[in-house]
């Protein structure tokens, strides 16, 4: 069950994209919204800009004031957008459960610690959604891959544009592997929402024979899940490709996978085929490790 959905804000445009894809999976899921927002002290920021710490010392003086208001401009952007995207949205504002049936939203702001401090929040949740790497606001590019190995929880990459729904057509991007058994497990209150759920397995080391899908279709039956199968493409291209063609000519809503594959880090966390959907595709990607 997904009841909570924790939403960091960067206090940048990518918020928007973010914003409205949490929105519409709480409102499949009535779910609570925690926007949570990291302020970056300056000398935090200093280290993680390039070339800042090697000034002589006026200059560096100088440097630390512009990453102080920066950070605080963030921070002012991002409680705005906060309330803003509540208005607008009618979104009822609740920091504990009460009976009422609806999608509700609270905003938090801490500084400091960043990545535990995000770690902490993102174990508490049950589900996080992020945007796809920016470096806006400072966060190390290996942040998602942090957060997946660390938290236990599923990550639900947003798209850059708002997307209308995320329970129109599903597709599933099936290995026998546990990452995409824990995916999809994770995924099961979104799938049972679905319109549509289509389970696919692209030809290459570890793809599910048809036998397999057949056997997880019947599984994913006992869920009230009607789920389609297909094993499609040829072993001699590469998959990535493949499946962003099918999902594309499915007009999917939503894409569900595994994070796996092989070392170094992004590859043992993503694989080659989930970084292309995390690139390459402007739909939603759910993923879990």
């Amino acid at each position: 069950m997904i009841k909570t959905i924790l939403v960091p804000t960067s206090g940048s445009r990518t918020d928007e994209g973010v914003f409205a894809t949490a929105l519409v999976v709480a409102r499949a899921l009535v779910a609570h919204l925690e926007f949570y927002h990291l302020r970056l002290t300056a000398y935090e920021a200093a280290l993680r800009t390039p070339h800042v710490q090697f000034c002589p010392g006026p200059v560096l003086v100088d440097a630390l004031e512009d990453l102080r208001q920066q950070a605080e401009t963030l921070s002012a952007n991002a409680v705005r957008h906060f309330s803003e995207f509540c208005s607008a949205n009618k979104i009822a504002a609740r920091t504990a459960p009460t009976i009422a049936d609806e999608v509700s939203a609270n905003w938090s702001e801490e500084t400091g610690e960043p990545e535990r401090r995000l770690l902490f929040h993102a174990r508490h949740s049950d589900l996080v959604v992020l945007g796809r790497q920016r470096n806006i606001d400072r966060m190390p590019g290996n942040l998602i891959e942090t957060l997946l190995l660390g938290c236990g929880r599923p990550i639900l990459i947003a798209s850059d544009s708002p997307p209308r729904s995320v329970t129109g057509t599903i597709v599933v991007g099936w290995k026998e592997t546990s990452e995409a058994a824990h995916a999809l497990a994770a995924a099961l209150p979104l799938l049972a929402r679905a319109h549509r759920v289509v389970l696919i397995s692209i030809p290459e080391d570890g793809a599910a024979s048809t036998e397999a899908l057949d056997h997880l279709k019947l599984q994913l039956a006992w869920h009230g899940i009607a789920a389609e199968t297909r094993l499609c493409g040829d072993k001699s291209k590469p998959v990535a490709p493949q499946l962003l063609q099918a999902v594309a000519e499915l007009r999917a809503g939503m894409v569900v996978v595994g994070g796996f594959g092989r070392a170094p880090l992004r590859e043992l966390v993503f694989g080659g085929v989930t970084q292309a959907l995390i690139k390459h595709s402007d739909l939603p990607v759910f993923i879990a490790h």
